[in-house]
């Protein structure tokens, strides 16, 4: 492991923006002595940033050790690393701080990835256009009415970054898609009373009501629905690869054009992956991928990291490739590779409020992996 793979953690586990897999490397790396210069060194320029005028003296980190371990008997709920205190008694003072300053200067709760919430993209991020049936086209940004006349007799209300529609039944449809530019999310309650939130350079498109047989609507890149119940109707979503068929439910579809494979994520209820003569169903917690072979991969996966997007985070534990494409959506960069770039995958948690650059450092750390940005441009190399 390399001195700059300990830095990277580091800085990782203060920051609380550590996934749970790098919390357990970060703590298996503070017990080897091999890293004690390296975290003393980090920890005396972490407090040169908080314009603290002087370290705290072995006897006064000791003293604290001994309180932070009192309190922590008296309320074992908090859940403070002291599983380890044993080795940290006899390290070095700069170890000791560790542990202040993570327990008295940063939130004490060390644990697995809460449980996704419905809490929508920050209301900063809402570039999206809206093309109405005769092609008009709204920007959804910066028009600050109220409500939207989509057709004649008929209007959508708008209130933040979300778009509502009534079931006007007495009215022949047409068609609306919603787009969000890159860096852009948007929400929007379908006629049906589903709800659906598009993440960034995605588009839905859909009727203004729905009148037939079934509720349809179309996807290109990735959205979630939470499906209004009507088993009379069911609900399908159409994607370039084939179609997802439900009742009533929580699912994620992610369909971007340029990726390899599209996926479909059930959080709550069934769904049924249609590709051609092809049918899969997903039981929640499963995840559907469908490749460009036009093969149907059922699997387990992560429902907190595939959401992070919904929460203004990302979650990546891929390939640099992957990851490029996904920032390059967000941050609306181009990205070019120099050289023989590594296939290793990366395990990182990040705010979708972070600069692109920060980021990018943060992944650089690493030291497998080289950034530059010129422009609206980032080059990757060895």
């Amino acid at each position: 492991m390399s001195v700059s793979r300990f830095r990277f953690l580091f800085k990782r586990y203060y920051s609380h923006t550590a996934t749970w897999e790098e919390q357990q490397e970060f703590m298996k790396l503070l017990k080897e002595a091999d890293f004690d210069d390296e975290l003393k060194q980090l920890l005396d320029e972490l407090l040169e940033e908080e314009e603290m005028d002087n370290l705290m003296s072995d006897d006064s980190a000791s003293a604290m050790l001994t309180k932070i371990m009192e309190v922590t008997a008296i309320n074992k709920r908090k859940r403070i690393p002291t599983a380890r205190i044993a080795w940290w008694v006899g390290s070095a003072a700069s170890l000791l701080l560790l542990v202040w300053w993570v327990t008295t200067r940063q939130p004490s709760t060390i644990s697995q990835p809460a449980l996704v919430s419905n809490k929508v993209v920050s209301d900063t991020n809402t570039n999206a256009r809206l093309v109405l049936g005769n092609g008009e086209v709204v920007d959804l940004e910066h028009n600050e009415n109220d409500s939207i006349l989509i057709q004649q007799g008929v209007a959508a209300s708008k209130t933040h970054n979300q778009l509502a529609y009534n079931n006007s039944t007495d009215r022949i449809p047409t068609i609306n898609t919603v787009y969000t530019n890159k860096g852009g999310t948007y929400s929007i309650i379908l006629p049906d009373g589903t709800k659906a939130w598009l993440n960034t350079a995605s588009s839905l498109r859909f009727p203004t009501s729905f009148t037939g047989d079934y509720r349809e609507v179309t996807v290109k890149g990735e959205a979630y629905f939470e499906v209004a119940t009507d088993a009379a109707h069911p609900f399908i979503v159409n994607t370039s690869r084939g179609k997802v068929t439900v009742l009533g439910t929580r699912f994620n579809v992610k369909a971007y054009e340029e990726e390899e494979n599209e996926y479909t994520t059930l959080l709550q209820g069934a769904v049924a992956i249609h590709n051609g003569n092809n049918v899969k169903k997903l039981a929640p917690g499963q995840q559907a991928l469908v490749s460009k072979s036009d093969n149907i991969l059922i699997r387990e996966k992560d429902i907190n990291a595939v959401m992070a997007w919904k929460d203004g985070r990302f979650e990546f534990d891929d390939n640099i490739q992957v990851i490029m494409r996904e920032l390059a959506r967000w941050y609306n960069v181009e990205v070019k590779y120099e050289g023989t770039v590594t296939s290793r995958y990366y395990a990182a948690g990040f705010s979708r409020h972070e600069s692109l650059k920060d980021i990018l450092q943060q992944l650089e750390e690493t030291g497998s992996i080289h950034f530059s940005i010129t422009d609206k441009t980032v080059t990757v190399s060895p």
